[in-house]
């Protein structure tokens, strides 16, 4: 549980904090979390009530996605001139609860419905950081009126 703890703090530490907004990476953290998610998820039974259940989790976090970037501030910055972003509190508290979430719903692994949900809880965050920095790359093209 202390690791929960640990990475909730730097889990806020950082999504509170300014930072440049680089477009060209912003890709690179879903592909990695969508690998992982995916790795994940093969090593548990595949049955169509699972799949759905991924299917409707990825559909919620990219909802969460898209409400997470509505909530972050995107200006620039006055002395250096690069396009920065800051997230908010309501959205670093969303991804925390997913986390712990997650961790008991491992604790209770004794039954095969319990294993689908903690594999389904992986595509919240899956869905939130994938559609958060997609749209995020939308708002700075729109930010610096070119057309996405």
């Amino acid at each position: 549980m202390i690791n929960i703890v640990i990475i909730a703090v730097i889990v806020l530490l950082l999504s509170l904090r300014e930072k440049e907004v680089k477009t060209s990476r912003l890709w690179i953290l879903p592909a990695i979390l969508a690998y992982w998610v995916l790795s994940s998820v093969i090593k548990t039974p595949l049955t169509v009530g699972s799949i759905l259940l991924y299917i409707v989790f990825l559909i919620i976090g990219c909802g969460i996605g898209a409400w997470r970037v509505h909530l972050e501030q995107l200006r620039i910055h006055p002395t250096t001139g690069k396009l920065v972003s800051k997230g908010s509190l309501a959205s670093s508290l969303l991804l925390i609860v997913v986390m712990v979430l997650r961790q008991l719903a491992s604790q209770w692994d004794v039954h095969h419905a319990v294993v689908s949900l903690s594999s389904a809880l992986l595509f919240l965050p899956l869905g939130s950081i994938a559609a958060r920095r997609y749209f995020l790359y939308a708002k700075v093209q729109r930010f610096q009126g070119k057309s996405v």
